[in-house]
């Protein structure tokens, strides 16, 4: 054979290996069928409904969430209220897992998928525990990674390990197990759309800011009834408007517990449907903690319809806030906290 032959004949054969390989990585688990599979955690799939406390360890800690009153709160956090949608997600995450296939048994290697002991110093692992209100056990397990393997087309598969065994399995499904405790909480504390701000008042120890729009369309606040020539940072300006659209939360206390002192600042809010959202702001150990407080101010250019729905999303809020102090991130708490030099670009006297 010669050489221009035998050169062809072996692109031929490295482009077949490369073929088939390709064929084989990309095949789905031999004879998967996601629904002839045995569930892993068959009670559960039976009645994912009956889930009444969920319990979570890592290095990170422990902590446990548990339905009262038809809410989900968390003990470990006086009884908070927790996002229902991220309790939906886990239970259906494990109520859908099937087996795929056994994976070592070899306690050196369980950290390579995560499965490890949860005790660990750099342990990735986290165990879950779900029981109904009879306190039966529907699902339990260390949840690891999740695989790289292709089912059906798609990346889609975790590993597990049966606690206190060495019975490592992969599964179908992908379960994301939050393993710290605030991202639970249910964040949902006030919201007030920028667009819908009539008025803000930002006030202290060293005097107040106001700041006015005169109708809805008007988009910019400016300053009330103010003795200076000032030019403002719209950006900043902009921020305190948007202040109050979306609040976050690093922790939550009852608010007996939290006591601020006379010199805390106050941030007042307030709609053009006559919403008034009141925040008392005072840093604590060098937390930012605020209290909430929620009234309706009636406006003779409100309708009874408006004065209804305005009175109804008060309760609501109070509702939520009433018994609360917030640790707030420190973002949140400057821009409540803005003093009028903070918000001014330069000024000049009327006189001048």
């Amino acid at each position: 054979m010669g050489p221009r032959a035998f050169l062809t004949w072996l692109l031929i054969t490295i482009a077949m290996v490369i073929l088939a390989t390709f064929v084989v990585l990309d095949k789905p688990t031999a004879n998967f069928d996601p629904v002839s599979r045995k569930p892993v955690f068959a009670d559960l799939r039976k009645s994912p409904d009956s889930v009444s406390k969920i319990e979570i360890k890592s290095r990170f800690g422990s902590f446990s969430i548990e339905r009262s009153d038809e809410m989900w709160r968390t003990p470990d956090k006086f009884g908070y209220r927790v996002d229902e949608s991220n309790v939906r997600r886990l239970v259906i995450s494990l109520s859908d897992m099937r087996y795929i296939e056994r994976k070592t048994s070899r306690p050196d290697r369980f950290s390579r998928l995560e499965v490890e002991d949860i005790d660990g110093e750099e342990s990735e692992s986290a165990y879950v525990r779900m029981t109904n209100s009879q306190g039966e056990v529907l699902a339990e397990s260390i949840i690891g990674r999740p695989s790289a393997r292709f089912i059906d087309g798609a990346v889609s598969g975790n590993y597990i390990r049966e606690p206190g065994t060495n019975n490592v399995w992969l599964v179908s499904g992908l379960a994301s197990v939050q393993t710290r405790l605030v991202p639970w909480l249910d964040g949902n504390i006030v919201s007030i759309s920028a667009e819908k701000v009539k008025k803000v008042t930002l006030s202290g120890p060293e005097g107040k800011l106001t700041l006015v729009r005169k109708n809805p369309k008007k988009q910019e606040l400016t300053l009330e009834k103010a003795n200076i020539k000032a030019k403002l940072d719209d950006e900043k300006v902009n921020s305190i408007k948007r202040a109050m659209a979306d609040i976050n939360l690093e922790d939550v206390k009852p608010k007996k517990d939290v006591i601020l002192l006379p010199n805390a600042r106050v941030a007042k809010f307030l709609t053009f449907s006559g919403i008034s959202i009141t925040a008392k702001l005072q840093k604590l150990d060098k937390q930012n903690w605020v209290i909430f407080i929620a009234k309706y101010e009636k406006d003779k250019s409100h309708t009874k319809d408006v004065e209804d729905s305005s009175r109804k999303k008060v309760d609501e809020i109070n509702k939520r806030v009433k018994d609360w102090a917030y640790w707030i991130p420190s973002n949140d708490f400057d821009i409540l906290t803005y003093k009028l030099k903070d918000i001014i670009k330069e000024t000049k006297d009327k006189s001048s």
